[in-house]
């Protein structure tokens, strides 16, 4: 598990209770042009990693991910999953659950506040980008659970990034995070490429479609571990 629980998240999981992990590619798994497929395929996978960290796979809570900017509180007693509409999801300082967002070139962002304990999770790939997502959850956050962007911590994913891609979707978020209330300091960006290493991640334009998803998870750990 120590490989899908890389350097860059490491100042999130520093915190005794957090759970911060990105899957990559599994190899063994074929990739196909059919979404749901894959998934189904990688779930077994995901699943074990959860487990692992002493998390149900039944505590996990996903977003449908349409490309938008709307987000959604989501708990420990839960609506019907995937949550209809939203590209970012957050939740409490002492929720379980365990927060999921799939990406193959999009930017997962992780936003811990540790004042709180509050989590957030984005898909910010360029139209969330354009909209701003991470602003929009970040204002969710204060507005509903008090969070002060200044407190919060954010890390972005490997995702596509010029040369292989016209726009420069970090950078973008990084303003956003900055324009939102972090502190420079405060945001750490992976600075990887997923377009450049197809041995380690999935990429939806280099692999044209044929293709897996990448797991970005964020979650509580029991306080028995």
């Amino acid at each position: 598990m120590s490989s899908y629980s890389p350097d860059y998240l490491k100042r999130l999981n520093d915190y005794p209770d957090n759970f911060a992990r990105f899957i990559t590619r599994v190899p063994e798994v074929p990739v196909s042009t059919d979404r749901s497929a894959v998934i189904a395929a990688l779930t077994p996978t995901h699943e074990a990693v959860l487990r692992e960290g002493g998390i149900s796979p039944k505590l996990l809570r996903r977003a449908q991910q349409i490309h938008g900017n709307k987000v959604a509180l989501v708990g420990d007693i839960g609506c019907s999953y995937p949550v209809e509409g939203v590209d970012a999801l957050f939740c409490g300082g002492v929720a379980d659950c365990c927060l999921g967002i799939y990406v193959a070139d999009c930017a997962a962002v992780w936003i811990y506040d540790p004042v709180t304990g509050c989590r957030g999770l984005a898909h910010s790939g360029k139209l969330g980008t354009q909209q701003n997502i991470v602003g929009e959850l970040l204002g969710s956050m204060h507005k509903i659970l008090g969070v002060k962007p200044l407190d919060c911590i954010a890390v972005i994913s490997p995702c596509i990034r010029p040369p292989h891609y016209e726009v420069d979707i970090p950078t973008r978020i990084h303003e956003e995070l900055e324009e939102a209330g972090l502190l420079r300091e405060n945001i750490i960006d992976s600075g990887l490429d997923t377009a450049a290493d197809l041995d380690t991640f999935y990429s939806y334009r280099m692999e044209k479609g044929r293709t897996g998803r990448m797991l970005a998870l964020f979650g509580r750990l029991s306080p028995h571990d």
